[in-house]
């Protein structure tokens, strides 16, 4: 049925299936991949209206066996495992952001199968959004220039909660440094879309229901990280991520805030994940200054050598991948 099969693309949906319909589908050109949509426990009238766009649009529908996104991702890959054991890789998409390089899953799927990027965990892209920021970026994008937007956060090396974002609206030495302009390694890879290496997933993520939307991806990342597995940044493959497209369907544009002002209908809890995150990772996500305090505890693991990097000597490291 599918012209391609070594990704998929998904989205994990949660009483928001206007936003499948009215952006989703009609932003994300899928290049003859395909797309399956995992339900996170919506109400029984959003799970009818979903099943009836996944239907009308050839979409595989699929109920959560749990609840959250790091499980919406493990029943994904329990299906694909058993179902489409070609699939390599995984696209998650939230439903505001989508690829706007032209034929941006025909690139990745080539460039995975040189095997090149067989090793690592997540991979990120370069997330530009209208101006907040970004500034300038999707403007030079379309006169053909290669800007960089968001491409994640330097979560462990730089203890800063508004500095470890690298943007260039806070690191104004992004572009002017050439190192990042090529394929390299991030703490935490920009969330609103990325990819997620199905077998390394299986060998060594361990994923929870405390997360159901706030911090489900970075601890995915930091998971990875744990087993020395890199999360690599690909900044020549550009995403836009149009937050206030959510305004339309009456959901706050920053999920972070919708979830933490209470809105759990679409984002589920948000102060429990950061009492998990504290749980599992030993400090306290919204304050990097207690991290030097764990270092030990993660000695011989890239989470060390990431506390002791320094962000302004470059990417921790950078890989030759050709052309992409």
């Amino acid at each position: 049925m599918y012209n391609k099969n070594n990704l998929i693309i998904y989205v994990s949906s949660r009483n928001n299936y206007d936003m499948l319909d009215g952006e989703v589908l009609k932003n994300i050109n899928p290049n003859g991949f395909e797309i399956i949509n995992i339900d996170d426990k919506s109400s029984s009238d959003e799970i009818k209206k979903g099943k009836r766009i996944c239907d009308e649009n050839n979409i595989l529908f699929l109920d959560n066996k749990s609840r959250g996104v790091q499980l919406a991702t493990q029943t994904l890959i329990d299906y694909v495992s058993e179902n489409r054991p070609d699939c390599k890789w995984i696209f998650c998409f939230q439903h505001d952001c989508y690829p706007i390089t032209k034929d941006f899953f025909i690139r990745f799927s080539e460039l995975d199968k040189t095997g090149l990027i067989d090793n690592f965990g997540t991979i990120g892209f370069n997330r530009l959004d209208m101006g907040k920021s970004t500034p300038k970026a999707y403007d030079k994008w379309k006169n053909g220039e290669k800007p960089m937007g968001h491409i994640g956060l330097a979560h462990l090396s730089v203890l800063n909660t508004f500095s470890r974002n690298i943007q260039p609206d806070r690191q104004s030495w992004l572009n002017e440094k050439d190192e990042w302009r090529v394929p390299h390694s991030l703490e935490i890879i920009c969330w609103t879309a990325f990819a997620i290496n199905v077998n390394l997933w299986k060998k060594h993520i361990t994923p929870t229901d405390e997360y159901h939307f706030h911090l489900w991806a970075p601890d995915i990342s930091m998971q990875f990280l744990y087993n020395n597995i890199h999360n690599l940044v690909l900044p020549n493959l550009y995403l836009m991520n149009k937050q206030e497209l959510k305004s339309k369907y009456g959901i706050n544009p920053n999920s972070a805030h919708g979830s933490k002002d209470g809105n759990e209908y679409h984002f589920g809890h948000y102060h429990p994940s950061h009492q998990a995150w504290k749980k599992r990772w030993g400090w306290e996500y919204d304050k990097p200054d207690t991290i030097p305090n764990i270092k030990e505890e993660y000695k011989g693991t890239l989470i060390e050598r990431f506390i002791n990097h320094n962000i302004k000597d470059g990417p921790l490291e950078q890989f030759d991948l050709g052309d992409y």
